[in-house]
């Protein structure tokens, strides 16, 4: 009767021991590298990029290294900047827009990364390095510096983990940032974010609905002369960006990014025209470079007889605003340079996005011309 009693005793008191010591002790690493303090709430977690790699983080992420100025301004916009470690010279190059990653180590140009430095730059003072760090980059399957390239770039390194996140393509972008901020650990944050594009979007949408479309020709590059001047077709951002804002892309039947010459344009007759030019600084504060684009469109032969340089609907436009994160201020720009009656207000668009990342409003800065 007394051993019964005992092992009954011994099996309640195992019952009611601490379940967590047991999984500690079956869980714990087989190999000298260093353990961490504990588990962590939620992790590891695991996500599919965009290049549809199947992505999981051991731990929370606190060290992160951005190897284009579009993931670099995802992390920014989230309010995870200061885990940044490494860029590229695209972005240190760039402190109008990114002031706070000037000093951050530099692990190679916008299309070669120096593989060492960011090993060397993930191991710092110890010999091993911790799983806390992950690397972000375009997907590109096909070029040297796709996500793909840089797995095996960095293979010889354990524990740093390649993400493929584009940043760019616009029917992506929200599923992209929320899976940046499940990966970070900042779903809130993001979910923010996504909630205020999907607001501004449909004030777009909800303006221009039922008013009649401008034709619109899209340039970006005149740099192989009117014969071969850069523009957007099916497919492209900027096709669909048009289209949401109410207009008519005259290329909207072509291939996505076609070469087209200026006889084209002049035959097609567009009522508007918009050529995005890039700056490394957050828009311009003097307008002559700018003039001088306009004024080489508007006097290219036969333009008098183009609709868009008779009535002076011929405009430049800040590159940057029309693609990725901030791609919402560029499609209220539009809108409102498609249909100027409508009620709506591109700076305070482009003001609140710049509050996401801590930027104040930069007053007698110019990001298109001429003025609306």
């Amino acid at each position: 009767m007394r051993i019964t009693s005992l092992c009954a005793l011994l099996a309640l008191m195992l019952l009611l021991s601490p379940i967590s010591s047991v999984v500690a002790s079956s869980s714990a690493p087989l190999d000298s590298s260093p353990a961490s303090d504990g588990p962590e709430a939620g992790y590891p977690r695991t996500i599919t990029d965009s290049a549809g790699r199947t992505v999981t983080v051991e731990m929370p992420v606190s060290r992160i290294i951005v190897l284009n100025s579009d993931a670099a301004e995802a992390v920014e916009m989230l309010g995870a900047g200061d885990e940044i470690v490494g860029v590229t010279d695209t972005i240190s190059g760039k402190p109008a827009l990114f002031p706070d990653l000037v000093d951050r180590e530099v692990v190679g140009t916008w299309k070669e990364f120096d593989y060492e430095t960011i090993g060397s730059l993930a191991m710092g003072e110890s010999d091993y390095i911790v799983p806390d760090i992950v690397v972000i980059g375009y997907t590109y399957p096909d070029l040297p510096y796709g996500i793909y390239s840089v797995e095996e770039g960095l293979s010889p390194f354990e524990n740093i983990t390649a993400v493929g996140l584009d940043f760019y393509k616009q029917e992506n972008l929200e599923d992209e940032i929320r899976t940046l901020g499940v990966l970070l650990g900042r779903e809130e944050e993001a979910e923010a974010y996504c909630e205020w594009c999907d607001e501004k979007e449909a004030e777009v949408k909800s303006a221009v609905e039922g008013l009649s479309a401008p034709r619109v020709y899209i340039e970006s590059s005149s740099k192989g002369g009117i014969g071969s001047l850069s523009s957007y077709g099916n497919g492209s951002a900027l096709n669909d960006l048009c289209r949401i804002a109410g207009g008519e892309n005259i290329g909207s039947d072509l291939v996505e990014y076609p070469k087209v010459e200026w006889e084209w344009v002049v035959s097609e007759n567009p009522d508007v025209i918009i050529r995005i030019k890039s700056v490394s600084d957050l828009g311009w504060d003097n307008v002559s470079e700018l003039e001088a684009d306009r004024d080489e469109i508007m006097t290219r032969p036969g333009a008098e007889e183009v609709s868009a340089v008779k009535n002076g609907e011929v405009y430049v436009s800040y590159w940057s605003m029309h693609f990725g994160l901030d791609s919402v201020v560029g499609l209220t720009y539009w809108a409102k340079i498609f249909h100027p009656e409508v009620d709506l207000d591109p700076e305070e668009v482009l003001g609140e996005y710049l509050a996401y990342l801590n930027f104040e409003y930069p007053e007698g800065r110019v990001f298109v011309y001429p003025e609306i």
